[in-house]
């Protein structure tokens, strides 16, 4: 029995609108203040202010990314109807369902790739930053000024973090504890490290500068090691990704081929046995190679 042309159309038309209403449920929930949506959107775009602010990023701002995820989650949730009603079917691949959690995660996995490169440009300039400042001691023995001359002599991002610390310091802030700030917003452990070595120098006395050429002649070394062990176990590192890699996709590849195939090992007791110790083997032998290649100097 064939429905009727008006009751397709309605059909369509009921379809189209469905996801169009919810859109607008949410957007009037979204603008009301005292919402929980409101107030888990305000939380979101803060969250990813103080992230972008704190890498010294003006442009975008978090409010702007948010509404950009907002409008693509939009985007995906109609894709399927008007893929339906344009097509007469439904697409093979469930768009929405792969779409948005990539459009939620995205803007979280970016700010945490960038603060990473951020933190090894820093560590990277560090021993530059060090014998700067050494210099600097040599001309004005004002830790104040020594830093404000090394923010000319730097690039960012280093020169980005000291500028901030001479403006704190400017305002009224103790120099000691700008540079504690400082460190805590670098967050790494041979940036605090040196700015520790700073401070114990500049409360206890003694020759700053020749301390200070000694810690970069020191981070110089640890670079050089540290770049000997990369390269020694960049080997096992490459078997390392396909051992936790390849035995699921090659699982998957043979269950698409032939679902039958793997069916003993899912269908009785001894099968179930036999995949828990497969699975645990291939856990250990995963957390082993972590644990082998996880060369700390």
């Amino acid at each position: 029995m064939t429905a009727a042309p008006q009751t397709t159309l309605m059909g369509w038309i009921g379809l189209l609108l469905f996801p169009l209403g919810l859109a607008a449920v949410i957007y009037v929930t979204l603008t009301f203040p005292d919402s929980p949506l409101h107030r888990a959107y305000d939380r979101y775009a803060k969250h990813l202010d103080v992230q972008l602010r704190a890498m010294f990023i003006q442009d975008p701002s978090g409010k702007y990314v948010t509404n950009w995820q907002l409008g693509l989650i939009a985007a995906l949730l109609l894709f399927e109807p008007a893929y339906l009603a344009i097509m007469g079917e439904s697409s093979n691949i469930p768009i929405a369902l792969i779409g948005i959690p990539i459009v939620a995660a995205a803007p979280l996995i970016w700010i945490s790739d960038a603060k990473a490169k951020r933190k090894v440009a820093i560590e990277a300039q560090l021993d530059t930053f060090l014998l700067a400042l050494a210099n600097a001691l040599k001309a004005s023995p004002s830790l104040g000024d020594a830093l404000g001359a090394c923010t000319m002599l730097l690039r960012a991002p280093i020169k980005q973090e000291l500028e901030l610390t001479m403006k704190e310091n400017q305002l009224g802030m103790p120099l000691d504890t700008a540079l504690l700030n400082m460190a805590t917003r670098v967050g790494t452990r041979a940036f605090s490290g040196a700015l520790t070595t700073v401070l114990i120098g500049r409360q206890t006395g003694g020759d700053l500068p020749k301390i200070l050429e000694t810690s970069a002649s020191t981070l110089r070394e640890m670079a050089r090691l540290e770049g000997v062990v990369r390269s020694k176990t960049a080997e096992g590192r490459a078997q390392a990704w396909v051992l936790g890699v390849i035995p699921p996709l090659l699982v998957a590849l043979l269950n698409w081929m032939d679902p039958e195939w793997l069916k003993p090992l899912s269908s009785n007791f001894i099968g179930y046995i036999i995949s828990s110790i497969a699975v645990l083997f291939w856990v250990v032998a995963v957390f082993l190679a972590r644990k082998i290649l996880a060369v700390d100097i």
